[in-house]
């Protein structure tokens, strides 16, 4: 067995004292977590609408497909933009770019599902309004999730459905844009 060296012995043991991690991270940690973390609820709650649409059969559309991919991926790109504005170091620049390649990812799931789609049955405008009011009402704790779940009515609104469908889309349309106005109201009173 080889003895090592008495010179890599002492430049390993000063290397321990080197403020290495200190480094993986500038003084805009928050930021960029912030963006992360921002980022990585959208990619869930948009991971669970592709579901949602996958079972109910709105995939079979390859032009639904396609625009419900360019708007996931707005988000994806805001986030690379505001990152690339504030990035300064190392870490922050491996954190923000694995997360927007995940988020990419995940956008460009429906044009991979929509070539194995269901077909609609006549209770997906049904399904599709009943998820946008209880998404509405859980939104209510959550303010974000206002956006999912207009966007699920609008889907519903435009599916052919029941007339009940049609009303429960309404009704969650309007109460989620009435609720965006408030907290615009309040965002803007506040600031």
């Amino acid at each position: 067995m080889k003895r090592t060296p008495a010179f890599v012995k002492s430049l390993l043991s000063i290397s321990l004292f080197a403020p290495m991690p200190a480094l993986a991270f500038q003084s805009d940690t928050t930021n960029i977590l912030m963006l992360a973390i921002t980022l990585g609820g959208f990619c869930f709650f948009n991971l669970l609408l592709t579901g949602l649409f996958y079972f109910t059969g709105k995939y079979q559309s390859s032009r639904f497909a396609k625009l419900h991919t360019l708007i996931s991926l707005i988000p994806a790109v805001i986030t690379f933009v505001v990152a690339m504005v504030y990035i300064k170091g190392a870490g922050a620049i491996s954190l923000n770019i694995g997360v927007i390649i995940v988020s990419v990812a995940l956008s460009l799931l429906p044009i991979q599902l929509s070539h194995h789609a269901k077909a609609p049955t006549e209770n997906t405008a049904l399904i599709l309004a009943i998820v946008a009011l209880l998404m509405m009402l859980s939104a209510y704790y959550a303010a974000p999730l206002t956006l999912f779940a207009i966007a699920i009515a609008h889907v519903a609104a435009f599916s052919r459905g029941s007339i009940i469908s049609k009303l429960l889309s309404y009704a969650t349309l309007i109460a989620g844009y009435s609720y965006l106005g408030y907290w615009a109201y309040q965002i803007a009173l506040h600031s």
